[in-house]
């Protein structure tokens, strides 16, 4: 049997300052023909500009680095859009440093000294559940395209949706990359605001219901604008949703998931 489309292997990213460490961890690793290194960082500033090249699903950190130590950039990691599983990998068996890893939720601290036993049971329950993951996706998975200039607003409208079972999330921060983006690849449900630079929400609508590949794509306008007018356009020129922000995360949530429900 061939590989589907999705990457059954597990994608890790290696932060540490130490090459020695870094070779040794990749000797190992390299064992597996299911696990696949996408980059190697020697700082934390640089493994933040990896991450979104590379898109890893696991990312392997020192603490003690130059400039950014392995809990501050897991911290940084963690208020991304798509967060990897992150454990972290130290010399320093400290008590201290625990706390903050389990403040932070991240996936494992093991001690340098145990990452031969220790890290390859974990990184196989990671496999196990990307490949469940795979699955599920590939047999009932729905792309949410979320459209805002503000990448806050983005980042809150997707916790609010993140409980959505087998459901991706995409972004766009203007109408023009919202554009490029369903072009690319399909959208099951866009979320949109109207005020934005160089495209405003009501011509990518106007733009999405000109022509039938999209014109029964589910578009919910999300936005700061309460009035009778901009809710009378938006439904004109084919918004299936209107909603005004602040919003209630659990009413938008029950919202998106009957439309989502409806789609074959």
């Amino acid at each position: 049997m061939g590989k589907s489309s999705f990457d059954i292997q597990l994608k890790v990213l290696l932060v540490d300052d130490n090459p020695e460490f870094i070779s040794a961890a990749q000797r190992l690793l390299s064992l597996d023909p299911e696990i696949r290194i996408v980059g190697k960082a020697s700082s934390g500033e640089q493994a933040l500009k990896m991450l979104n090249e590379q898109r890893p699903d696991l990312v392997l950190l020192d603490i003690a680095m130059p400039g950014l130590n392995g809990l501050e950039t897991a911290k940084k990691i963690k208020e991304g859009t798509t967060v990897p599983k992150i454990i972290i990998l130290t010399l320093y068996e400290n008590a201290e440093y625990r706390d903050v890893a389990k403040t932070l939720s991240l996936d494992g601290f093991i001690s340098k000294t145990d990452f031969g036993t220790k890290l390859y049971p974990l990184i196989q329950e990671f496999k196990l559940e990307k490949q469940a993951y795979g699955r599920n996706k590939e047999k009932s998975m729905k792309t949410i395209l979320l459209v805002d200039d503000s990448s806050t607003m983005r980042r809150m409208v997707k916790a609010s949706l993140q409980s959505i079972p087998h459901t991706d999330f995409r972004e766009a921060a203007n109408g023009l990359e919202a554009i490029e983006k369903v072009a690319i690849e399909p959208v099951s449900l866009m979320v949109l605001d109207l005020n934005m630079p160089d495209m405003h929400g009501l011509e990518v609508l106007k733009f999405l219901r000109s022509h039938e590949k999209y014109k029964s794509l589910p578009v919910i306008v999300l936005t700061t604008r309460g009035d009778e007018t901009s809710r009378d356009a938006a439904l004109a020129a084919g918004a299936t949703l209107y909603w005004t922000k602040p919003f209630n995360p659990g009413d938008f949530n029950t919202r998106v998931r009957q439309l989502l429900g409806g789609l074959k």
